[in-house]
């Protein structure tokens, strides 16, 4: 078998969240939030700015484009984007488009990771990178993204 070429390489990298949207998706539509809302998934080192579209995308798949399609119908009129709101953690280093659509997603659901100790961390530049990021973001909300999120996630408050 021939090995991957430098190209292959690159597009596979920047493509990289695919395989997550279909884990997500398959979680989603499944209805297994439904069944266990207490589940939190995260989805990390995938940066954040993807999100947003995805989370439109399924809604309007689940909305309008599966007309005649058996597939699951959530409780109370939710939709697929609020499954993700309510169950989905995303991570991210570098992403300042993802920093601002984060409404979208949600401030509750991001968190900042720098990689530490990957070869793709932000150390040794971590704080010089996030306040960059963050530098127009309200101080509740950097509170919550830098480290808050995390610590609910996790049970550490």
């Amino acid at each position: 078998m021939p090995l991957a070429s430098p190209t292959q390489d690159i597009v596979e990298f920047a493509n990289r969240e695919g395989d997550v949207r279909r884990a997500i998706a398959a979680l989603i539509f499944g209805g297994v939030f439904e069944r266990y809302p207490a589940l939190k998934v995260g989805a990390v080192e995938f940066e954040i700015a993807w999100a947003p579209y995805f989370m439109d995308r399924m809604d309007n798949v689940y909305s309008e484009r599966a007309q005649g399609v058996a597939h699951h119908r959530f409780k109370h009129g939710a939709l697929p984007s609020d499954c993700f709101r309510q169950n989905v953690f995303i991570s991210f280093q570098e992403d300042a488009l993802g920093i601002q659509l984060r409404s979208y997603v949600g401030v509750e659901n991001l968190m900042w990771g720098s990689d530490y100790p990957h070869a793709e961390s932000t150390f040794p530049k971590s704080r010089e990178i996030v306040d960059r990021i963050l530098q127009d973001v309200p101080d509740e909300e950097k509170r919550k993204i830098v480290g808050d999120n995390v610590a609910r996630l996790y049970h550490f408050n």
